[in-house]
């Protein structure tokens, strides 16, 4: 259903663009996606917006961490570092989100550039760590995978072996052949 406020609003767009020479259009248009992008990569940057996303990062890694303990408990000792690792980047992280608050009432815009340049090269390194983090998690996670696996194809191989070693030996009594 069309409302009557969205046909006028469109019809005043148009309106508008009609009033742009034609061969002005491309070059406003040239204009207009390069300041989209601009704001684009502007908030994409911003280190709020990088603090949200790295939090995120960790609610994801949290959750592997947990799975990991369920499933990981022959790889101890390395579950235990990754783990400690998690914890102090979370706490850098916690401190980073301050100091980016305090940042914000900061006097004089010179200051205020300063530490947010110095918030953004600690926000990449943090990423990278969570990244690493969760990376050493699923290789934990799917090394005990791989193992179970194992264990199930050798305890498989053990059943058939045990089921055919009789027929083997029988039949090898059969036709006088040397057992296995």
């Amino acid at each position: 259903m069309c409302d009557t406020s969205d046909i006028l609003q469109s019809s005043a767009w148009f309106w508008m663009l009609s009033l742009i020479p034609a061969k002005m259009f491309p070059y406003l248009s040239l204009g207009i996606l390069s300041a989209s992008f601009v704001v684009y990569a502007l908030r994409h940057h911003c280190p709020a917006v990088r603090v949200d996303r790295l939090k995120n990062g960790i609610t994801v890694v949290d959750e592997i961490l947990t799975h990991a303990k369920a499933k990981c408990m022959h790889d101890y000792l390395a579950l235990v570092e990754a783990e400690t690792r998690f914890l102090r980047t979370k706490l850098a992280v916690s401190r980073l989100h301050s100091r980016l608050l305090e940042a914000r009432n900061m006097p004089g815009w010179k200051n205020y550039l300063r530490d947010i340049f110095i918030i953004s090269r600690a926000l990449a390194i943090l990423e990278r760590e969570v990244r690493d983090i969760q990376t050493s998690l699923l290789v934990l996670i799917e090394a005990a995978h791989q193992r179970k696996l194992t264990e199930d194809i050798r305890e498989g191989q053990d059943i058939v072996d045990g089921v055919l070693q009789p027929y083997y030996s029988v039949r090898a009594r059969v036709h006088g052949q040397p057992t296995v």
